[in-house]
């Protein structure tokens, strides 16, 4: 029996270091499409979309339309944009690009009657630090209206402290995705509805839950007036609503199908890699929460928070045509890790 487990503990060991380099060079190919990308930008591109990773405008986001720091969609060659695409295909998955293309088109539809205030051009390129450097801290964020898709490598300093044996990787959060209205109108992808599998499985697992169930997960019949974890706020309110540990397990396969939704926005290996630091933080503790109506038809909100995460829906502006979703990591947003930074500035006031 002995020699069974060890084996049992071996896969496992084996199947970790995988996922651990699979992960690694995905983050790798993703430098080094934007260090194509940086290579390409003509000079003009490169002083409008660069700044040092220190620079405050990094965690500066916001999903409304208006001016920000980058360089303009429409201010790129044909080749650097091709190049841009390149990039934001190597972070995400089939899937996940397929709504930010959404999102693309619904601006250009609204541009149709405010050219002035909604422009499929005026999506924006910023890089943070230099993706070619080896080790060094990089950033990227690509952002407009109802979009914000932030990109952080934190250093790698060998000597730094880890935290539970791991040190701290890179980040794709905070992600902000937007709809408005919530299907495309018109054109070629006419009748897409890019956020239309986040709103179907929430509604799929709020109406698998008994009355006594749901008395603990929906909270209000009133809904918040948009997400509460946009910008700017950095700490989010504790937990609330039904627990992972709660439901029985056919509700818990659709709450991971729901929390899965958001997570394979990113390429495979990222997606697995994200589902997995939910778990290691233990899904038990993840709650999910609702407010608002129980139909598609009035305004809605639901929440899923964890350890490791913070999932915001809301369909509350007064018209259930549009849509905000948020995803935040508390542990990582922006590749900050508390812990890891206290440790690290411990370790530093304890040296003599």
């Amino acid at each position: 029996m002995s020699g069974q487990y060890d084996r049992w503990m071996l896969a496992i060991a084996l199947a970790t270091l995988v996922q651990l380099a699979q992960v690694a060079s995905a983050h790798e190919q993703v430098a080094k499409a934007a260090t194509g990308l940086m290579a390409g930008l003509a000079d003009t591109e490169r002083g409008l979309a660069c700044a040092a990773f220190a620079d405050p405008r990094r965690t500066q986001w916001n999903y409304l339309p208006g001016p920000r720091f980058g360089v303009r969609l429409d201010q790129l060659d044909e080749g650097s944009a091709a190049d841009l695409t390149a990039l934001l295909t190597t972070l995400h998955s089939a899937r996940g690009l397929a709504k930010v293309c959404g999102i693309h088109d619904l601006e250009a539809f609204l541009g149709r009657a405010r050219p002035e205030s909604y422009s499929r051009g005026a999506y924006t390129l910023a890089v943070f630090g230099d993706p070619s450097v080896a080790g060094a801290a990089w950033g990227f964020r690509y952002e407009g209206h109802h979009l914000s898709l932030n990109y952080t490598a934190p250093a790698v300093d060998v000597a730094a402290p880890t935290v539970g044996g791991h040190r701290a990787t890179a980040s794709a959060t905070p992600m902000f995705l937007g709809t408005a209205p919530f299907a495309v109108p018109d054109g070629k992808t006419a009748g897409e509805r890019p956020l239309l599998e986040e709103r179907d499985r929430a509604f799929e697992l709020l109406h698998s839950l008994t009355p006594e169930e749901k008395s603990r997960a929906i909270l209000s019949e009133s809904t918040p007036p948009d997400v509460t974890a946009g910008p700017p706020a950095k700490s989010f309110d504790e937990p609330r609503g039904i627990t992972y540990a709660s439901l029985n397990p056919a509700q818990q396969a659709k709450l991971l199908e729901l929390l899965s939704v958001y997570a394979t926005r990113l390429r495979g290996e990222l997606a697995d890699a994200e589902l997995a630091r939910a778990k290691e933080a233990g899904l038990d503790a993840i709650h999910f929460a609702w407010m608002g109506s129980e139909t598609a038809e009035r305004p809605h909100y639901y929440r899923i928070q964890g350890p490791t995460l913070l999932i915001e829906f809301d369909c509350t502006s007064g018209t259930v045509d549009h849509v905000h979703t948020v995803w935040r990591d508390p542990t990582r947003d922006f590749g900050v890790d508390p812990l890891a930074d206290h440790l690290k500035a411990h370790a530093e006031q304890a040296k003599p």
